[in-house]
């Protein structure tokens, strides 16, 4: 059982809160669909499930999922200056190396900013998607670095996040993002956040992953 290090309750105005730590253990699936969250890519094959309060991706393999919610229209949120999220990764995949170039993940959160759509580097416009920031949970890179993946280099940013000492423990990451929009992507207004993925990428890796997440509270002023 994975127990929480940082359990303060966050400095500001609470916006929304995405909370996964009421849910009876077992399959994650039909809650997901019923809840509005699109699994997609491998996202299955990452056995989403519920156990002890906290939502767990699970694989042996190299595959890849992603699993998110839109929040469109008047379900924006407008005003979010920092993005809690509690967090946490048992098994890191071997091989996953941001500094080595193979940019893989046991667990990042996508945080999407607007609705205009940038390339994703693809041809014909596939996999277009809003501005987006990537924190991931980190074992070997630096602390706090961005980096630019290979797709998606106009819009998308990635963060690498450490793990607290205590590397089995559910740990707490308050990620800003109103002065970190601005400056990454050089604009004087940051668009609403209009939706929330998470991740798990083992491809060319070995061993598998495994990684919870229990809740992310969307902070204001």
């Amino acid at each position: 059982v994975l127990q929480t290090a940082v359990a303060s309750e966050p400095e500001g105005k609470v916006l929304h809160t995405i909370d996964l730590s009421s849910q009876p253990d077992g399959t994650a699936i039909d809650w997901l669909k019923q809840n509005g969250y699109i699994i997609a890519l491998d996202g299955v094959e990452l056995n989403p499930h519920f156990k002890n309060g906290q939502l767990v991706l699970s694989t042996d393999d190299s595959v890849a999922g992603i699993i998110g919610k839109w929040f469109p229209g008047s379900n924006q949120l407008h005003g979010v200056e920092r993005v809690r999220i509690e967090w946490g990764v048992t098994r890191f995949p071997e091989g996953a190396n941001w500094e080595a170039d193979n940019n893989r993940v046991a667990l990042a959160v996508m945080i999407f900013f607007g609705t205009e759509k940038l390339s994703s580097g693809l041809p014909f416009g596939v996999n277009a998607a809003p501005y987006f920031f990537s924190p991931f949970v980190a074992r070997v890179e630096p602390e706090g670095k961005m980096y630019v993946g290979r797709l998606y280099q106009k819009g998308g940013r990635y963060f690498s996040i450490a793990t607290p000492e205590a590397s089995d423990a559910l740990f707490s990451t308050d990620f800003e993002v109103q002065e970190r929009f601005k400056q990454v992507f050089g604009k004087s207004e940051v668009p609403a956040i209009s939706g929330i993925a998470f991740q798990m990428n083992t491809k060319d890796t070995k061993g598998g992953a495994v990684a919870v997440i229990r809740r992310i509270t969307f902070i204001g002023p």
